[in-house]
C-alpha cells in the first residue's frame, strides 16, 4: 500500500483515542499541510467550521500548535465536536519544506505556505489532502494513502532522484535518498478478521507482538528460543562464582544462576513434563539445541524456527534483575490478602447471592 511513516507524534496526549495502545486512528481523514506555527485560534476557525459541517476527521501537520489554538481544539475534541489530531512537521529548516511538499503530493493537499501566497485564513476543504487511514502514536505517524495520486508521487520521486544525482553534498544525497525511500517504500498493511470482537482484539495484539519481535530481531539479531539461550549462558557464571570471595556477592550470582533455568522449566511444566529433567537435559546439549514443547522433541531450535530476538532476551534478564533489586531494597510490599472461601461455597445448592 502507498504511504509514508513520519518520525513525529501527536503534540498533545489529549489527542489519543485508543487509551490501551496510546494511539489516535483517523479513518478517511482530511490532511492540512502547512509550515506555519499555529497559536491563534482565529487563523483556523473558518476551516474548522467547514469540517464540523462535513464531520470529517482532520490531521494537522504544522510547525507547532500552541496557545489558545491548541486548547480550543483539545476542548472541542473532548466534547466530540471535532475529530482532530495535530503533529509537528518533520525535519528542520529548508528540508522541512521539502518534507511537507512530499506529504502534500502523497495526500493531494495544497501546501499552505506564505511564500506561496496562501494563508491559513483562506484555506478551504478543497485544499486539504485525503488519506485512507492515519495512525498517530507518541513518536511516529503512519499515513496510508488512498492511491489516487500515484502518478504525482512517481513524478516527485523522479524529481528527487535528479536532485540527488546533481548534488555534491554527501549529506544532501543521504537526505534525498531518505525522502525517496519514504515516498516510494510504501506501507505494509495487515488485515485481521475474526468472528467476535474478543477474538479480533487477541489477534491484533498477537500481530503487534510479532511485528515488535521482528523489529527487535532486525536490530540485534536472534538467538535460540525456548529459554535454552539463558540456560547455556549461565555456564559462564560458574567460574565467576568460584573467583568471588564475598559471600553476599556469591549469593547474588547464585540467585541469577538459578533464575536463568526458570524459563525452560516453566515451558516444560506448561507442556505437562517435569521441568527439572528437561532443564538438566538441555544444559548438557550444545548451543542451539533445546526442547520444543510443540513437537515434544529435543532438537535444533534455530532450524525448527523456535527463536527469540536477542534484544528481548537481554532486556528480560536486565529488567528481572532491576525489579528483584528494587524488591530486595524495599522495606515493605503491598499485596492483596486472599479471601477465605466461605463454608457455603463448597456445599451444594444455590450460591449465597441467590438465597
Amino acid at each position: 500500500t502507498e504511504g509514508m511513516e513520519l518520525d513525529r507524534g501527536y503534540v498533545s496526549p489529549y489527542f489519543v483515542k485508543d487509551q490501551e495502545r496510546q494511539v489516535a486512528e483517523l479513518t478517511k481523514p482530511r490532511v492540512l499541510v502547512t509550515d506555519r506555527k499555529i497559536s491563534a485560534v482565529a487563523d483556523i476557525v473558518p476551516l474548522l467550521e467547514q469540517l464540523v459541517k462535513s464531520k470529517e476527521p482532520l490531521l494537522m501537520i504544522c510547525e507547532d500548535l500552541t496557545g489558545e489554538a491548541l486548547s480550543t481544539i483539545v476542548v472541542n475534541k473532548m466534547r466530540g465536536v471535532l475529530d482532530v489530531v495535530a503533529i509537528k512537521a518533520p525535519g528542520f529548516g529548508e528540508r522541512r519544506k521539502r518534507y511537507l511538499e512530499d506529504i502534500a503530493i502523497l495526500t493531494g493537499a495544497s501546501f499552505v505556505a506564505e511564500d506561496l501566497g496562501i494563508t491559513l485564513e483562506t484555506v478551504t476543504t478543497d485544499m486539504l489532502g485525503r488519506a485512507d487511514k492515519i495512525v498517530v502514536g507518541k513518536e511516529t505517524t503512519t499515513i496510508i494513502s488512498n492511491g489516487e495520486f500515484e502518478s504525482e508521487v512517481k513524478a516527485r520521486i523522479e524529481q528527487i532522484k535528479k536532485e540527488v544525482a546533481s548534488t555534491d553534498s554527501q549529506f544532501d544525497r543521504e537526505k534525498g535518498e531518505e525522502r525517496i525511500a519514504r515516498l516510494g517504500g510504501g506501507i505494509a498493511r495487515i488485515k485481521v478478521g475474526a468472528a467476535t470482537e474478543t477474538e479480533l482484539k487477541d489477534k491484533k495484539l498477537r500481530y503487534e507482538d510479532a511485528l515488535n519481535a521482528t523489529k527487535a530481531a532486525m536490530e540485534e539479531g536472534i538467538v535460540p528460543g525456548g529459554g535454552s539461550t539463558l540456560l547455556q549462558l549461565r555456564k559462564a557464571l560458574n567460574p565467576l562464582m568460584e573467583k568471588t570471595e564475598d559471600e553476599d556477592e556469591r549469593a547474588g550470582i547464585l540467585i541469577v544462576y538459578r533464575s536463568m533455568s526458570a524459563p525452560v522449566k516453566q515451558i516444560a511444566t506448561n507442556a505437562g513434563i517435569e521441568g527439572e529433567i528437561v532443564s538438566a537435559k538441555v544444559e548438557e546439549m550444545e548451543f542451539g539445541m533445546g526442547y520444543n514443547a510443540r513437537t515434544d522433541k529435543y532438537e535444533n531450535l534455530l532450524e525448527s524456527g523456535v527463536i527469540d530476538p536477542a534484544k528481548v532476551t537481554i532486556w528480560a534478564l536486565e529488567n528481572a534483575a532491576s525489579i528483584s533489586a528494587m524488591v530486595l531494597t524495599t522495606e515493605c510490599l503491598i499485596v492483596e490478602t486472599p479471601k477465605p472461601e466461605s463454608a457455603s461455597a463448597g456445599a451444594g445448592g444455590m450460591p449465597p447471592d441467590y438465597m
